[in-house]
């Protein structure tokens, strides 16, 4: 049985259209009901297609790569419930605003709702968690070339446009599903190119009015803020400009920005708040920051229809390229008095020496000395940094300073899921990548590792293993009985890990002080390949004491 022309037409030139309007690589779960696409997209020279074995692993990929690229990722699954095992990562896309082209191959409508094998409902099956959605009608008819090369226009731009995310298109396709040799078609139409849309004049008048009367204002970096530049930065400094940096925004740690605040507010109660946040991004990830800035007037900055409010909290939104809206207040008000941002100076440095004092008096194996010395470990080797939900990110909150690192993290859904496969596609795209998991969102993503053994590329996994939940240990349940607690939250488990290097061909590498994991780190970084270094931390008790003992050492 062959593929008819009109099948191939029609699928053709909607692939050369995503590839018109600037796709390069694609995800390609295997399946029967899909096959016509995933030939059709194998035969495009300017994409590079990357087959996964199962579908929750390779979306997480696709999401990896997509994140580092900065453009739309074709996924591609068959019908029936591998398109449901797209699911988590295009939440996780949807809320981190990363952009996907989802394609669910799907049986014809006259197969649906009769019992049909292996046919789920798929018509909007993520529901609001995609930006857009079409079910195609099914190929064989004369003339629907044009509609799908639209719809794939379509696709793209609505992917790109801000807030970015993913898109969903349903092919319903009946039999014969192999096809014949043929021409490649070619795309109908040029892109829809995404607009790049200004604040309004009048929105950015009542923002700097209050910017003006304002006496204590700051500008707040949240998760996914755009990279700002160096000029911006220094223009904040030079207006006395008070710039919190939280780790997972584009920005980094650059040495214009504020980074010890979660230490310093957690142990000054009483310290002056804000009256006005200008926010980039999402919500900060420190609780004492959101906490502290309640009571200010909070100006939204971001991308139109992108409100990310939580708190209910925002007195102003200002839609439009946050950063260009940001630069244009800057212009047009006058220095901040500079007390307060000395104020703030003052403290991050007080903070600064506590968290010192206390790493120095921490036992060898506490987690926090890595994250303390990460500009030394690796900042020179210029590879991008995926840190995990939960601890990782908060660590790298309190302990690292302040440098050029390029982070990343799945923080739109605050999941622990498919890591392990993020940090793949973020490799596949950069060429190396260091990835800080601890040991259950290391765990619940392994099979993502076969990415690099069937693609041969570099990745540096460091397991932070204290032997369950940590996160847990942190929060009012650890007040619940010990064996109730460690039973529900606490997770312990006797997984070992060093099975990965038979499984996956992985250089792995064991620590129990950080002596033996600082030397052990510096040789992984210096080699290529799938590397995995488990370090077995202070156990979870002890290490909720010891950040107890951060914020008690405040008072000494």
């Amino acid at each position: 049985m062959v593929l008819t022309t009109p099948l191939r037409t029609y699928i053709g030139h909607f692939l050369s259209q995503l590839v018109e309007a600037g796709v390069k690589d694609a995800v390609i779960a295997p399946g029967s009901r899909s096959t016509p696409i995933a030939i059709l997209l194998r035969e495009l020279p300017e994409v590079r297609v990357t087959m996964a074995l199962d579908e929750r692993s390779g979306s997480y990929f696709a999401l990896g790569i997509a994140k580092a690229a900065r453009r739309p990722v074709v996924l591609l699954c068959t019908s029936g419930t591998a398109a449901a095992n797209f699911l988590p990562a295009v939440v996780e896309a949807s809320l981190s605003r990363v952009p996907l082209i989802v394609l669910t191959a799907d049986r014809p409508r006259e197969l649906r709702d009769v019992g049909a094998a292996q046919t789920i409902d798929q018509v909007h099956l993520y529901g609001s968690h995609v930006k857009w959605f079409q079910d195609l009608p099914t190929p064989g008819v004369d003339g629907l070339e044009y509609h799908a090369a639209q719809v794939a226009a379509r696709a793209v731009h609505r992917a790109m446009t801000h807030p970015q995310g993913p898109v969903h298109v349903n092919f319903p396709l009946r039999e014969p599903l192999v096809p014949e040799p043929g021409p490649t078609a070619p795309a109908l139409m040029g892109p829809l190119w995404p607009a790049n849309a200004l604040a309004s004049a009048d929105a950015l008048d009542s923002a700097l009015t209050w910017l003006q009367t304002s006496t204590r204002p700051i500008v707040a970096l949240g998760p996914q803020a755009p990279q700002l530049p160096q000029p911006l930065l220094e223009h904040a400094r030079n207006l006395h400009l008070p710039m919190f940096a939280d780790p997972l925004c584009d920005n980094s740690r650059p040495r214009e920005v504020l980074t010890a605040y979660d230490t310093f507010l957690r142990q000054m109660p009483d310290l002056v708040a804000p009256d006005l946040v200008i926010r980039l991004g999402a919500t900060m990830t420190s609780k004492a920051f959101n906490q502290w800035t309640r009571a200010a007037r909070l100006i939204l900055l971001d991308w139109p229809g992108g409100f990310r409010d939580p708190d209910h909290h925002a007195s102003m939104t200002i839609e439009g390229d946050p950063a260009s809206a940001l630069g244009a207040l800057f212009e047009m008000t006058q220095p901040a008095d500079p007390g307060f941002l000395q104020t703030l100076t003052a403290a991050q440095e007080r903070a600064r020496q506590r968290i010192g004092a206390v790493l120095q008096s921490s036992p060898s194996d506490f987690e926090g000395r890595f994250y303390a010395q990460a500009e030394s470990l690796w900042a020179d080797t210029q590879m991008p940094v995926l840190v995990a939900s939960s601890m990782p990110v908060r660590d790298f909150d309190t302990f690292y300073d302040q440098g050029y690192l390029r982070i990343y993290g799945n923080r739109g859904a605050y999941g622990i899921d498919g890591l392990v496969s993020t940090a793949l596609g973020i490799s596949y795209h950069a060429g190396d990548v260091l990835a800080v998991l601890g040991d259950l969102a290391f765990h619940h993503d392994l099979t993502g590792l076969i990415f690099g053994q069937q693609y041969n590329l570099n990745a540096f996994f460091v397991i932070v293993n204290n032997r369950g939940g940590a996160i847990f240990s942190f929060l009012p349940q650890s007040e619940l009985d010990p064996t109730l607690f460690e039973e529900l939250f606490g997770t312990p488990h006797r997984v070992d890990f060093s099975a990965v290097a038979t499984l996956y061909g992985v250089n792995f590498r064991r620590a129990h002080s950080y002596h033996e994991f600082k030397e052990a780190f510096l040789d992984l970084r210096a080699v290529k390949g799938l590397r995995v270094l488990e370090w077995l931390t202070t156990p979870r008790q002890e290490t909720a004491r010891i950040h107890k003992r951060l914020y008690e050492a405040w008072e000494e």
